[in-house]
């Protein structure tokens, strides 16, 4: 409705700021979060900029599920959290557009949690979000993350207070220290010795030595890792089980009742599209 306007005419003067917008006056803010796009792993375990905020959209549009989708009512599902590449009002909610609020685990919580990507839900459960949900009500959110502490009164880390921060500096690029991404793979496991992945290794270190030992923050990020790995381990071990279902046309339903999914996609055990594609036996129960 313009700067400094207390009220408008819905109807005539109404509309939603992009993140371009936004950054006319935030340049600070929308450079930063555009910087994201500039990512690039080294084995290329993810395309450039993935993943991340700056390109969520792209990725969620560019793709023959997402175009294919017959009930486009579950396409919007995807658009729900898909869309921050292009808006900032995913984190700073209308009307208020409140940096207290976005400083919040509950704002990171619509996107960050569910069967498919937990986050919120770890969080909520760890020590770190039991202190959090007991003590939130003594803690001053107005304060800026680099402040969190001293002045905001923070007894244990949000999601944010971690996230934004890197070798000391808050800033919207939140992905300067992605060492797994969502989906952890063996390219990723087979090379966590390189360089890349030591240096964000040793920056995760230096955000839990805010309130940690380094020696305690790099003896549970390396218990972690090993998490990850025994059970990456197993997935795999289930994996090659299905691929030897699939390979001898053994997955139910498969010779007489399993669609093809939507071109250029083709059919494969467990793959990716079957989470939005179900139809018959696409995918079967043992996929599943």
């Amino acid at each position: 409705g313009g700067v400094g306007k207390d009220k408008i005419r819905h109807d005539k003067d109404l509309r939603l700021p992009d993140r371009a917008v936004c950054g006319t006056c935030h340049v600070q803010q929308f450079a930063e979060a555009e910087s994201e796009k500039e990512q690039t792993w080294p084995q290329g375990q993810w395309p450039k900029g993935h993943p991340s905020h700056a390109v969520d959209w792209k990725a969620n549009v560019e793709t023959a599920v997402w175009a294919a989708m017959a009930e486009r009512e579950i396409a919007q599902g995807c658009d729900q959290c898909h869309y921050q590449q292009n808006k900032c009002d995913g984190c700073h909610t209308r009307h208020s557009f409140s940096a207290a609020e976005a400083r919040q685990p509950e704002a990171c919580a619509t996107c960050h949690n569910g069967v498919d990507h937990n986050e919120f839900e770890n969080y909520l459960l760890s020590k770190h979000g039991t202190v959090y949900q007991t003590h939130k009500q003594q803690w001053n959110f107005e304060a800026p993350l680099k402040d969190a502490i001293a002045r905001g009164g923070y007894t244990a880390p949000t999601c944010q207070l971690c996230h934004f921060e890197y070798q000391g500096e808050f800033s919207h690029n939140l992905v300067r220290k992605v060492r797994w991404g969502f989906n952890p793979t063996p390219a990723i496991a087979e090379n966590l010795d390189h360089p890349w992945f030591q240096e964000r290794l040793d920056a995760w270190v230096g955000t839990c030595s805010q309130c940690h030992s380094p020696r305690f923050g790099r003896t549970w990020l390396k218990t972690a890792d090993k998490g990850i790995l025994a059970g990456l381990k197993v997935e795999q071990a289930a994996k090659q089980v299905v691929q030897k279902l699939y390979d001898d046309g053994l997955l139910p339903g498969q010779k007489t009742n399993r669609p093809a999914p939507p071109a250029p996609e083709k059919d494969a055990p467990g793959g990716f599209f079957q989470l939005f594609w179900a139809k018959g036996n696409n995918p079967s129960r043992v996929e599943r």
